[in-house]
């Protein structure tokens, strides 16, 4: 789940990217302020859905290469917490401690989320002083806002349908009290929260913030527009700009009468109108946004070359890569991280690993058709450690234990889902891994313990079985 999260995160921050660098160049200039808004928040919207897909492609490229072994990395790191049954307390940390940086790792998590928490109390304290503010200052009801006017020296802004002034500047400076008119009635507040929601998430990058500065700045070019529209001077209004622009910003979740460069709103006062089919460069989203989900997509498969080989080899009456050795040895193996153990009863019930040395599934029972998925599953997540057994010499070790009443064909049809599940690993493995990673994989090693009695095989621990 942490790994899910923290690819979430990375192909989030990817989009952001590409939408900051989009805004920049669609608004550079440009009068559009309500369209430029709607373009950020509907970007931020699309930037939070487009990783959720499920973006699949042929063929990997090397752009696609780093999301995937970055993916990989986490998964690596933090792979699905297996339930610890009773007896079993230390094997889990076992196994973390084998992962090289594991620990390291595991500091990610603590830092993003004490990061978020920061965030999130910051806007906390920053509404507290809001409330605080609100219940104590006089109310004037006007149709649709609220002024809230208060004998401190703060500087005017609005949020929700309240517009907070100074006692004073109500009474002097109409103008700022229809700028904030234009805010309430425009729902910027609403803008703000969304983006102050992003920011708690997304903390870590500047992108983020950045672009809640912007979308600021076309609140405040919007909320100008609206003040001119009413007939209002400009040079008046600007005049009134100059002579308002030095104050503290006490609030960061409110539009504020100066909450923009000076500069910036009188350029674009006095700039021309932007024609309005400067929208249609909206259609460059397109092939942005489909070039980034091609970025995030897997690939089906990385070398299908790998079963045309297979394929040439057994119509050559060849042993084959893939497939176990035909004859049965009665062979004595050590334990090792290649050494996969499969425990079949005199029932035909298999147990994958029954002393829980690989898989995490200590007793766990199964049909040999559920054995495939099973063995898959463990093979593609223990891939890492088994290329370390690998580079040494060694190969995939499969060792089956059986009853001297094991069925011939309960063994049978547990080799075959052996074979399967191999080839169905191999299969997922390629589409991250290159050719000469996967191919180890596939050259297995199936020996055999002596069919035995059942005490001879686990003395007390599976004695339960007997009697089912």
């Amino acid at each position: 789940m942490m790994a899910e999260w923290f690819v979430y995160l990375t192909k989030c921050s990817i989009c952001l990217c590409v939408l900051y660098g989009f805004c920049k160049c669609l608004c550079a200039g440009s009068t559009l302020f309500g369209f430029h808004r709607k373009v950020m928040l509907w970007g931020v919207a699309v930037c939070l859905c487009l990783p959720l897909g499920k973006w699949t492609t042929e063929w990997e490229t090397g752009v696609q290469r780093p999301l995937q072994v970055w993916s990989g990395m986490l998964a690596e790191a933090w792979p699905e917490t297996p339930d610890v049954a009773e007896g079993q307390t230390g094997k889990v940390e076992v196994r973390l401690m084998e992962k090289d940086g594991a620990w390291n790792w595991n500091l990610l998590p603590w830092i993003y989320w004490a990061g978020a928490v920061a965030a999130f109390l910051f806007y906390g304290l920053c509404y507290v002083r809001l409330w605080r503010l609100l219940r104590r200052g006089e109310r004037v009801r006007g149709e649709g806002w609220t002024a809230i006017l208060t004998d401190e020296p703060v500087e005017s802004f609005s949020v929700g349908r309240f517009v907070v002034m100074n006692r004073e500047d109500y009474c002097a400076f109409p103008l700022i009290r229809l700028h904030e008119q234009m805010h309430v009635r425009l729902r910027h507040t609403w803008d703000e929260v969304l983006m102050q929601a992003f920011t708690v998430l997304f903390w870590f990058h500047p992108l983020a913030w950045l672009l809640r500065k912007d979308l600021r700045e076309q609140h405040e070019f919007q909320a100008d527009e609206g003040v001119l529209q009413q007939g209002i001077d400009a040079k008046t209004y600007q005049l009134l700009l100059v002579r308002k622009s030095v104050g503290a910003k006490r609030l960061a979740m409110a539009s504020g009468f100066c909450h923009c460069s000076l500069k910036k709103r009188v350029t674009m006062m006095l700039k021309k109108r932007t024609n309005g089919w400067r929208r249609t460069a909206l259609l460059l989203a397109l092939p942005l946004a489909g070039g980034t989900a091609w970025l995030f997509a897997r690939p089906e498969m990385n070398v299908p070359q790998l079963q045309e080989m297979v394929a040439a080899r057994e119509t050559a009456n060849e042993v084959p890569a893939d497939t176990v050795r035909p004859e049965r040895r009665y062979v004595e193996v050590e334990n090792g991280p290649e050494v996969y153990d499969v425990f079949i009863n005199h029932k035909g019930v298999v147990l994958l690993d029954p002393w829980g040395r690989r898989y995490g599934r200590k007793r766990e029972e199964m049909w040999p058709d559920k054995v495939e998925e099973a063995l898959s599953v463990s093979l593609v997540k223990h891939f890492a450690s088994l290329q370390k057994t690998f580079k040494t010499g060694k190969v995939l070790t499969i060792r089956i234990s059986t009853r001297v009443e094991t069925k011939e064909e309960d063994l049978l049809a547990v080799e075959k889902a052996v074979r399967e599940g191999i080839r169905s690993a191999a299969k997922e493995l390629s589409r991250t891994h290159p050719e000469e990673e996967v191919q180890p994989l596939l050259k297995v090693n199936m020996v055999y313990n002596k069919p035995r009695s059942f005490n001879t095989v686990r003395p007390k621990s599976l004695k339960e079985l007997e009697g089912r």
